[in-house]
């Protein structure tokens, strides 16, 4: 990961080589491809192939890991995390509804079904909005990694932002999705959504993160 940060650039030769490269290293793993595919034959996420090769590196630098997504949907990340790291501690936020204008399912039984497809350890759920005070009170630890991915409205995203950024231990990494826009992102790739990027580009710079690089729309902050 440190060539990554030490070679990151805010260009669009750069963003498209980092996920051409990051694409073709998943396509290389047996193990990262057959999730992927499977969950592009099932849609059972989105975001983008080089994710998961974000995901290896960032899980390389730490030997035990305690994580957290907000956010959830159909539980793509949550069996990403198990299959790289299996002794990790992983934890999710989701309505297990239709909230955020995602369709109708049983989203209980969906991140079950995935899990169970690769073999992986049922994560932990805790139920409910990311913004209600029972949930925070319930996530409420200290995380190796959180990982930001839940509503996309500008007031939700900064107060997940508040309310879950406190929880990243030092040294730890706070990964965000859909933040994009304000870097040049090529055309045909997916710079992210404005709200959220308004939120996060209000957000840092701050004192307490650095920003160690992005791939196409989500950006890694480390805790100082």
């Amino acid at each position: 990961m440190k060539e990554l940060i030490n070679s990151w650039t805010d260009t669009a030769e750069s963003h498209k080589a980092i996920h051409e490269d990051f694409c073709n290293k998943v396509n290389g793993e047996p193990e990262l491809k057959a999730l992927r595919d499977w969950v592009e034959q099932n849609i059972f996420g989105f975001g983008e192939r080089s994710f998961l090769w974000m995901w290896k590196l960032i899980l390389a630098t730490k030997s035990q890991v305690k994580f957290l997504e907000v956010g959830v949907f159909r539980g793509q990340t949550l069996a990403i995390i198990k299959l790289i790291k299996p002794n990790a501690k992983v934890f999710g936020i989701t309505p297990l509804d239709s909230t955020d204008g995602h369709w109708e399912s049983d989203y209980a039984k969906d991140i079950k079904i995935i899990h169970d497809q690769f073999n992986l350890k049922q994560p932990t759920i805790f139920k409910g909005l990311s913004t209600d005070a029972e949930i925070i009170q319930q996530a409420t630890s200290k995380y190796d990694i959180v990982y930001i991915d839940g509503g996309h409205t500008l007031d939700v995203v900064r107060q997940d932002l508040k309310n879950y950024s406190p929880m990243v231990k030092q040294g730890g990494y706070l990964v965000i999705d859909d933040c994009c826009n304000k870097y040049k992102i090529p055309h045909g790739m997916f710079p992210g959504i404005q709200s959220v990027s308004q939120a996060v580009d209000e957000w840092f710079p701050n004192e307490e993160f650095k920003e160690l690089f992005s791939v196409v729309h989500i950006r890694v902050f480390e805790k100082i």
